[in-house]
């Protein structure tokens, strides 16, 4: 008998997945460079002639790592932020869930680690994200800052490399709220407010609707 066109849709949807899902440890453990068809098929329990079938090369496969883990992330801290009235809120709540994030979901924090500037997708996804969120600031007058792009290019790296340490040492969530704290205050919150912010009780991440077979990180506890 054969197979319905709905069940053929959905083996190779979960084929797909695990195709998205190999690539994503690969990137996680060993860098974009330690990306090969092989080694995502070895990772997927598929064939390498199936890969063809999904995707046309590793770079199309890297971009689609990036959107689908980082693009649906963002989509879900523009849900929460969206009504929020303080661009300061805005721009503390997404650096904590961004770093926290990283940490109750490690492969997806070396994700992004990893990925780096090495990928210049993960930076159009997070930049212009960034850059929003901080010229909001400036418009209302909560920020005092001259460069909106230099401002969010420090948001990007100081957010990389506080991953990174945060993954290789551990700690408290401490380290998340002192660094949110000191990219209040780059952008001219002051000391005490930034404190104020970066401690506040964080508000959950809303679910992403995965009709369409994406998947977020977990928001964490």
């Amino acid at each position: 008998m054969a197979e319905s066109p709905d069940r053929r849709a959905r083996k190779a949807e979960a084929t797909r997945r695990r195709i998205l899902d190999a690539a994503r440890d690969v990137i996680a453990t060993g860098g974009p460079e330690a990306l090969t068809i092989r080694a995502v098929s070895n990772g997927a329990d598929i064939a390498v002639g199936t890969f063809y079938n999904y995707f046309t090369s590793v770079e199309q496969l890297t971009d689609e790592v990036v959107f689908d883990l980082v693009e649906t992330f963002g989509q879900r801290l523009d849900a929460l932020t969206g009504d929020f009235d303080d661009a300061a809120e805005v721009y503390a709540v997404s650096l904590r869930h961004l770093a926290t994030t990283a940490i109750s979901d490690p492969v997806w924090g070396w994700l992004l680690v990893r990925l780096g500037l090495a990928h210049a997708g993960l930076l159009d996804v997070l930049g212009p994200r960034a850059n929003r969120d901080i010229q909001k600031g400036v418009d209302s007058g909560r920020f005092d800052i001259d460069d909106v792009a230099l401002a969010g290019a420090m948001t990007f790296g100081a957010l990389l490399s506080a991953m990174r340490l945060r993954l290789e040492r551990g700690g408290s969530d401490e380290v998340v709220a002192t660094y949110t704290q000191y990219l209040l205050r780059m952008v001219g919150i002051s000391r005490e407010e930034a404190r104020d912010l970066a401690r506040r009780p964080l508000p959950p991440l809303p679910p992403l609707d995965s009709s369409d077979g994406t998947r977020s990180p977990a928001a964490p506890e």
